[in-house]
């Protein structure tokens, strides 16, 4: 069974807030965001390993808490999110994703030559390994707008994950949307899902399509907890006090279209 980590903040009796970092991240993908939102909520910020189950990573979530909460996901942790609310639906108040894949197709970062070069067998393995941490730092630097600097704890937290871990967590990511797209999750969701993302993305196209109505953030990338602290706090606190928009995910006519 996956086991998952938390950094724990905030008032133990206040509404309970679970954030969920993405690929190869940990915890630390929040630090800008929770002492924006601690005096106002309890704080469970998750550390989860590299696996190739969303399931499984999402039961490690609900294992960590006992009671409803919003759960935010920052990209693979969107869908880590979102099967938490699949799976443990009396555990889940509201789900914000932030620039999570939602089809296959809308992976750009996955696609790009160095990620498919570490998914050969040998090969991967000898190109990981004379990568030094320059060349980690930017290959990270898909998930920021362009001229942020990358965190260092960013790029710790891929080393620690490893080839294999990078790998594991990225087929995941494939094999949870072949089952079913986003967008088919969310209108059979049996709680509110807030989809927000960055219109600087490399990583993830932002939806075209009417069928995933969400919140673009100006001048921002695939990183918004980090690149964007502030907005991110301001949907968190927003959400404590209203939690259910259901109606920014109802089906929509052609004639809507994405905000």
């Amino acid at each position: 069974m996956t086991a998952a980590g938390a950094l724990v903040a905030g008032d133990p009796d206040a509404p309970l807030v679970v954030l969920i970092h993405g690929l190869t991240g940990s915890h630390h993908t929040w630090d800008r965001v929770v002492p924006l939102i601690e005096d106002h909520s309890r704080v469970v910020a998750v550390d989860l390993p590299s696996t190739r189950s969303i399931e499984g990573e999402a039961d490690a979530v609900a294992a960590l808490i006992s009671r409803p909460a919003i759960l935010v996901g920052h990209s693979r942790g969107g869908l880590v999110a979102t099967a938490v609310a699949e799976r443990h639906p009396d555990l889940a108040a509201k789900v914000i994703a932030m620039c999570v894949p939602y089809t296959i197709e809308s992976r750009l970062g996955s696609n790009r030559f160095a990620e498919r070069l570490l998914r050969v067998p040998l090969i991967g393995d000898l190109a990981w390994a004379l990568a030094g941490e320059g060349q980690r730092r930017a290959g990270l630097a898909s998930a920021f707008a362009r001229g942020t600097p990358v965190p260092d704890h960013f790029v710790t937290a891929l080393e620690r994950a490893g080839r294999r871990g990078l790998n594991d967590a990225s087929a995941a990511i494939d094999t949870y949307l072949a089952q079913a797209t986003l967008a088919q999750r969310v209108q059979a969701m049996p709680v509110d899902v807030e989809l927000i993302f960055g219109d600087c993305d490399a990583r993830v196209a932002p939806p075209e399509t009417v069928e995933l109505r969400h919140t673009t953030l100006a001048a921002v990338g695939h990183s918004p907890p980090w690149e964007s602290p502030a907005e991110v706090a301001q949907i968190i606190l927003a959400a404590l006090e209203h939690p259910d928009s259901r109606e920014m995910n109802r089906p929509v006519t052609p004639l809507e279209t994405a905000q």
